[in-house]
């Protein structure tokens, strides 16, 4: 009771309620005299909406505060006519809304009317003066941001990933260059990298860094970060040798920076900024989102923070807030309703990136990509699947509704239901702030997106297994967003009288992860047990896996996503050639370049040879990832090029796509694996794993960062011969 009667107070304070305010409603005359009759319970009210000066708004609407079935249209002169129920709780209110105002409501004890209600128009331009508001970190009594009321919608805030956007360690590292895994010189040269001065992430301060690999800073910036230069930043650096060129990171990873809106550096995020990324303030702060402009905020998401001084010593600016209810007229608020936050739109003000070359000198095939490299198609995916509903957008999976709630105030009751303390909602319309990822939940989102089967026939003296990945309850691809992410799908058999040698099919790709991979006869040479593989010596141990697998010449005509899926491109142009599993031995010896292997491998000149890791009797969820190229089974992912060739590389590097065979909602993948079957074997189990990987092996060797393998479907089948 304390904190709702502080709140309270406060309200009346800041004139809140509504009734008899200058800016809100003008109630009728009081003619002095008391009229003592039965309030009636159903009635008419009637009146005019207006703007701020004075001029009538058409097409505003109006109605009953938390019952929409109830709005009304005003007509050219700003006027309307609604009807009002009475239902003997809380305060009624009558509320007017319109895109591009701030609501307002009035609230009455008896029909009083007619009413005016005056709505103050949310000014253009976007104030570049205005500092992002802090959300707080929970309940305070005396604490004036968003936890003081939404507490449970800021502690949802802070297990998403949105929350951690912009510190995020990948994110810093990739964009400066560096590793954040090499913590001292010694290691950092160790490692390869080169020890010097760069910024703190999220200060102005100068730390020493280990630079190691390719950096959105140093890359697009022909200025800086070269051995015998600074580094790109470095707090020293002159200004005619600083970078210019940021690659749109902080567009969407900070876009709460302070002062200008779009094209930013990331290391300007200092402070809330990074330290809570894409936090309330900043979504609440959009006023439309423009497919047509690039991704990112100040041009697809486009900004409306307030010009006009706030009325009190308290608020520099008059508040407003976008939303998606049409009746929050709270004046604390200045709620402005705005329909796309409940629409799938929103969400492609980030995740739908269609991206030009960004590397200085470098371009895109025009005639293959006319329209920019589609990076990030998550909202196209959704438009074009099923799932392209009013009742499923984004925000249905990702912001589930809250049905423990009366509405997003947490102290809220129905009881008390007026415009202080809010009005009843949906469970729709009370979304969780969870912007739920894929390991998110429980269940975990993507465990509850992906079926996999396995079928098996004999065929000869071999035993087939078909697969099928389905994306039956997810509403984009799977795997989505960043490029970076992967699915690997392994394909076992196991028996007790014998091993199942692999002899045709499909075998996860490089996208699996190889600790290194040549070419026999030109990078490795095989004879019996022995391999000589130049090089090979820093990264070879007993215990490790060989596979080879031979290049068909074949392509796999997979149905994949956009162009990929669409008819577009030929088999060979979606670029996945069918490598089928020759042998595999494990390492017994190293002796330098020498390799002694378990059992003789006969190759041929041209077979592709992995070194990588074998795959265990039990997988652990969240364990290391193993690198498993060669291996029976198949890789899902978006694979981006660069210039020189290079596959998963980082998107701003990117000029093109060389695979996009992720799985599209409703839709079902199929591979087939062949074995052969040993002699006198008529039993076996044939098992299919699906692990999720967020972070290629590529990168994480590269840096020295964690990747990680998450199981998100298994399924196995029994065979026996004969049946």
């Amino acid at each position: 009771m304390m904190r709702r009667a502080l709140l309270i107070l406060a309200v009346v304070l800041w004139g809140c309620s509504g009734a008899g305010t200058s800016d809100s409603a003008t109630p009728p005359p009081d003619t002095g005299e008391e009229v003592v009759e039965e309030e009636p319970t159903d009635f008419e009210v009637t009146g005019t909406v207006l703007d701020q000066n004075g001029t009538p708004l058409a097409d505003a609407s109006v109605l009953v505060g938390g019952r929409p079935e109830t709005v009304v249209q005003t007509d050219a002169k700003g006027a309307f006519a609604l009807w009002y129920t009475h239902i003997d709780v809380g305060l009624p209110a009558v509320v007017a809304s319109k895109v591009g105002y701030r609501s307002i409501g009035y609230e009455f004890f008896q029909p009083d009317t007619p009413i005016t209600l005056t709505l103050r128009e949310v000014s253009p331009p976007d104030n570049e003066a205005y500092v992002f508001q802090d959300p707080g970190t929970g309940f305070d009594d005396m604490q004036e941001d968003c936890s003081h009321c939404h507490t449970g919608f800021v502690l949802d805030f802070f297990t998403s990933k949105h929350s951690e956007s912009a510190w995020n360690p990948l994110v810093q590292d990739l964009y400066a260059g560096v590793s954040s895994t090499y913590t001292d010189e010694t290691s950092c040269v160790e490692a390869g990298g080169r020890w010097a001065q760069g910024v703190e992430p999220g200060t102005t301060s100068a730390m020493e860094k280990c630079y190691l690999g390719t950096g959105v800073l140093a890359d697009l910036n022909e200025t800086c970060g070269g051995e015998s230069e600074l580094t790109c930043d470095d707090p020293s650096i002159a200004s005619d040798d600083a970078p210019v060129e940021f690659g749109g990171c902080a567009d969407c990873h900070a876009p709460g920076i302070d002062g200008k809106a779009g094209g930013r550096n990331l290391h300007d995020a200092v402070g809330l900024a990074y330290d809570a990324g894409i936090h309330c303030d900043v979504c609440h702060k959009v006023k439309e989102v423009d497919l047509e402009a690039p991704a990112g905020i100040g041009s697809r998401l486009l900004l409306g923070r307030p010009n006009e001084p706030g009325d009190d010593m308290r608020l520099e600016w008059d508040p407003v807030y976008y939303g998606p209810l049409i009746d929050v007229p709270n004046v604390l608020m200045g709620g402005s309703y705005q329909p796309q936050f409940d629409d799938a739109v929103f969400c492609a003000g980030c995740h739908e990136d269609d991206q030009d070359a960004l590397l200085p000198g470098e371009s895109l095939d025009s005639a293959v990509w006319p329209d920019g490299l589609p990076i990030q198609t998550t909202y196209t995916e959704w438009l074009e699947g099923p799932y392209n509903q009013e009742e499923t957008p984004c925000q249905f999976c990702h912001m589930p509704a809250d049905v423990e709630r009366t509405n997003s105030l947490d102290i809220a009751t129905f009881e008390d239901q007026s415009i202080t303390f809010g009005f009843p909602r949906e469970p729709e319309d009370i979304r969780q702030h969870l912007f739920r990822g894929p390991l998110d939940g429980e269940p975990r989102l993507i465990d509850q997106s992906v079926y996999v089967s396995v079928s098996v026939e004999e065929d000869g003296g071999d035993l087939e297994a078909t697969v099928s990945v389905a994306n039956m309850g997810c509403g984009h691809a799977i795997p989505t967003g960043e490029p970076m992410r992967a699915l690997v799908l392994v394909i076992e058999v196991d028996s007790a009288c014998g091993t199942f040698t692999p002899s045709g099919g499909m075998t996860i790709s490089d996208v699996g992860g190889a600790l290194a991979q040549a070419v026999e006869g030109s990078t490795v040479y095989t004879t019996g047990v022995e391999m000589s593989w130049p090089g090979v010596a820093s990264v070879a141990a007993v215990g490790q896996v060989v596979r080879a697998v031979w290049p068909t010449g074949e392509f796999h005509d997979y149905a994949g996503v956009g162009k990929f899926g669409d008819g577009t491109f030929t088999a060979e142009e979606k670029g996945m050639e069918v490598m089928t599993p020759v042998s595999e031995a494990s390492i017994v010896a190293v002796d330098g370049d020498i390799l002694t292997l378990s059992t003789a491998m006969s190759l041929q000149e041209g077979d592709l040879v992995y070194l990588g890791e074998a795959w265990g009797t039990e997988v652990t969820d969240g364990q290391d990832a193993l690198h498993l190229a060669g291996m029976p089974g198949y890789t899902f992912a978006k694979v981006l090029v660069d210039s020189s060739g290079s596959r998963q590389v980082p998107h701003y590097r990117a000029i093109d796509i060389e695979s996009d065979n992720r799985v599209s909602p409703g839709t079902n993948a199929l591979t087939t694996h062949r074995f052969l079957v040993p002699e006198g074997c008529s039993e076996a189990d044939v098992s299919a794993t699906l692990l999720y990987r967020p972070v290629p092996l590529t990168m994480s060797q590269a840096r020295g960062w964690t990747s990680q393998d998450w199981v998100i479907a298994t399924s196995s089948i029994a065979w026996e011969s004969g049946l």
